[in-house]
């Protein structure tokens, strides 16, 4: 067994951090409190010693004492009373932006190089910076200022004096030129002193932190951490021991570690009694899943395949059950006289009862279709059927159509279903024939309605569970959204009207659950062609596709035949005779006024138009052969041949002025 981590280290872990952070972001705050109290506490001093400095200049005359300083104030004295660098006067020259220095004091912490470069008398060229210009121009306000010199970052205080006492008028006299005090105070000095400070007051915090959190620990492992230790124990081993039997946890005390030790022996009490209907449950569940995956299965397994094809029309399917197994079905089928029958359909409800309808309702459908009923009549046995033996009282919609390929007439009835759509020129809704759900009650009537459709025209029929969906939000895709999207395909070229409403319907079911199942079902009527060519293979296997493509020329089915007869007997001819093994034929196929079928073949030259017999000379009895190419050049209107290029070329002409397909 992986061993686990205590709770009782995750939480000392957690509370050490939690400390922790607590001690730095209140550190920090200290930190940036202190330090700006301190700093405002230092201009202070800065301001002051400037302001003492300017009255030691106002007391007597500087350039008496520029050569003798010693003689003069000692203003070192003033570096060392208020703690700072440097205390100076110097004599601006705005003009080349230079100074001279005409006093100067250094502080405790002041640079050798400065003591070094600035005495009285020296002149520094260049230096003269715009806060000293101003303090020289008469801003006596004392501002403090942060300047990097090339001594050292500083703050800097200028002070503009102008006059000083002369003892012997016992007045104030101008200076010649207004003079410029100014004091420094070293940041770099000034941070460190207090950083060595502040790091002493961390240190003390950080050990105190971790004493207390020590001490929290301790109790909190004796006190809660090993009773629950105790408590985690029985109830991981609960399961081995119930089965041992079971025993119960002792409650000391009424704290809430006692509390959870009484839940704990309630609980298990309690477990000992539902266990045993929970296994119950869970092998009834088992056991529903299965059937219905079963019955699932046989579902789908009732349905036909989802595309069909003929010569005259495609058909597309598309089911998508639902989570429970559902009641949506369609068929289809060609009929013994070459009609075609689709029908869809919805059962009430879900579950086995529904799926055992709906595997009922299909085989009546397809087995009234076999008998050659109407669509009405279809849906009027199929209901009585129903209603005979429906003890759960169900229903079900429906929709039945049979097509007649031959004089493009669509026959349709509707039990209570959604309407559906014819997509030809325009959008068409299946309204004209409806009645009630079937399965509910007997001796309903039922009405076929009629109508033609033309090349290229698609049937679209649907369940519920199409204009029904919802989305994520619980909004219906809605019979007018279904309509929108279905008349995109007027005139497309791609006439799969399932996958253009499937695609947009995905897209706006997405993160919502299915509730029903989602069924489509359409019947495309192929469109006529004025032209094809094939190129065969010279095996009369080929016959298939020469068929299939004469079917769907645009002509009456009368010339159709006619086709039929001429393209079998050249087709067969070559197959026979052109090859000694097997080669290839091309066929084309033109359809106007006149329609033309040429042949073409890589054979030995051979001219099918010589020595065509005479009908009234043929002996039926003793002859063999010839009567074939007779029947095509009897049928057709006109032909003729040509060796070229190395190919047999036969060219057959018939008239095409009435097309009364």
């Amino acid at each position: 067994m992986k061993k686990t981590k205590s709770i009782f280290f995750k939480t000392a872990i957690i509370l050490a951090l939690v400390v922790l952070l607590l001690d730095v972001l209140v550190l920090a705050l200290t930190y940036n409190i202190t330090y700006n109290n301190n700093l405002e506490l230092a201009e202070s001093r800065l301001r002051n010693a400037a302001e003492m400095t300017l009255k030691s200049t106002e007391t007597y005359n500087l350039y008496d004492y520029v050569d003798k300083p010693e003689e003069g104030f000692n203003f070192d004295m003033i570096c060392e009373m208020f703690d700072i660098t440097y205390v100076y006067v110097v004599e601006p020259d705005v003009r080349t932006r230079s100074e001279t220095y005409i006093a100067i004091g250094f502080g405790e912490n002041a640079s050798e190089e400065a003591i070094n470069t600035r005495y009285p008398g020296i002149r520094v060229d260049g230096e003269l910076n715009d806060s000293e210009i101003e303090a020289y121009n008469g801003n006596d306000d004392g501002v403090i200022l942060h300047e990097l010199s090339r001594f050292d970052d500083s703050l800097i205080c200028y002070l503009p004096c102008t006059q000083y006492f002369d003892f012997k008028s016992n007045d104030y006299v101008e200076y010649k030129a207004p003079l410029v005090v100014g004091a420094e105070l070293s940041l770099n000095d000034y941070n460190r002193s207090f950083q060595r400070q502040f790091n002493v007051i961390t240190i003390l915090t950080i050990t105190l932190t971790l004493l207390m959190v020590v001490a929290f620990g301790v109790i909190l492992y004796f006190k809660v951490s090993h009773p629950l230790r105790v408590i985690t124990a029985r109830i991981s081993h609960f399961v081995t021991d119930r089965k041992k039997g079971f025993t119960k946890l002792k409650v000391k005390g009424e704290d809430e570690l006692a509390q959870m030790s009484q839940a704990f022996n309630t609980m298990a009490e309690e477990i000992d009694t539902y266990i045993g209907d929970i296994e119950a449950l869970t092998r009834e569940k088992h056991t529903q899943e299965a059937e219905l995956n079963i019955a699932r299965r046989i579902q789908m397994g009732l349905l036909q395949p989802d595309n069909f094809d003929t010569a005259k029309m495609d058909i597309d399917a598309y089911i998508l059950p639902a989570k429970d197994v559902g009641g949506d079905l369609y068929d289809y089928c060609v009929l013994d006289d070459g009609r075609i029958f689709t029908a869809i359909a919805d059962v009430s409800g879900k579950g086995i009862s529904a799926s055992l309808f709906m595997s009922r309702a299909i085989t009546l459908l397809h087995q009234y279709a076999q008998r050659g009923y109407s669509p009405a009549r279809i849906l009027e046995r199929f209901n009585d059927t129903l209603a005979a033996q429906n003890p759960s009282g169900l229903f079900i919609t429906a929709f039945v159509a049979i097509f007649d390929p031959q004089k493009h007439e669509l026959v349709y009835s509707n039990a209570g279903h959604n309407y559906p759509y014819i997509i030809s020129d325009k959008l068409v809704t299946l309204d004209s024939a409806h009645g009630v759900a079937a399965g509910l009650f007997a001796g309903e009537a039922f009405e076929d309605a009629t109508l033609r459709l033309a090349p290229g025209d698609i049937l679209f029929m649907f369940t519920d569970g199409v204009n029904e969906a919802k989305s994520a939000s619980g909004e219906f895709y809605s019979t007018q959204r279904l309509e929108d999207r279905l008349r995109t395909c007027i005139g497309s070229d791609d006439p799969a009207a399932i996958h253009v409403v499937l695609d947009e319907l995905k897209s706006f079911t997405e993160g919502a659950e299915q509730n029903d199942d989602i069924t489509m079902l359409t019947m495309r009527v192929k469109p006529y062609v004025s032209e094809v060519t094939l190129n065969l293979k010279s095996d009369k296997s080929e016959l298939v596709r020469i068929r299939s493509a004469i079917d769907q020329l645009d002509i009456s089915e009368d010339k159709k035949k006619t086709l039929y007869l001429a393209a079998e007997e050249i087709f067969v001819n070559i197959c026979s005779y052109a090859y000694d093994t097997q080669g290839e034929a091309g066929l084309n196929i033109t359809v106007g006024n006149v329609i033309g079928m040429t042949f073409t073949d890589s054979g030995a030259p051979f001219d099918p138009t010589a020595d065509v017999i005479d009908i009234n000379d043929y002996d039926h009895e003793h002859s063999i052969g010839g009567l074939g190419r007779f029947l095509v050049f009897s049928v057709a209107d006109r032909y003729d041949y040509e060796y070229k290029d190395g190919k047999n070329i036969l060219s057959l002409y018939f008239n095409n002025e009435v097309n009364d397909r």
